[in-house]
């Protein structure tokens, strides 16, 4: 039988996630999600299975190119 333990992270660990992910560079359509400790995109990323890249033109997610489909 495999145990898998988990310790949550410590609250200074959170901090230094947001901090780290505060001073990323992101697209500027992106929010920042608080519970995500994150910044996420307008529109949800699509389900297909398929790799996506973020089009902040087109403010949608385009397939990767050169990714056979």
């Amino acid at each position: 039988m495999i145990t898998i333990s988990y310790t949550p992270p410590t609250p200074e660990q959170i901090a230094q996630a947001r901090a780290n992910a505060l001073a990323a560079s992101h697209p500027a359509s992106w929010v920042w999600d608080e519970a995500a400790v994150s910044f996420v995109p307008p529109i949800p990323l699509p389900t297909d299975g398929l790799p996506k890249l973020w089009d902040e033109d087109s403010q949608s997610f385009i397939p990767f190119p050169g990714f056979p489909t």
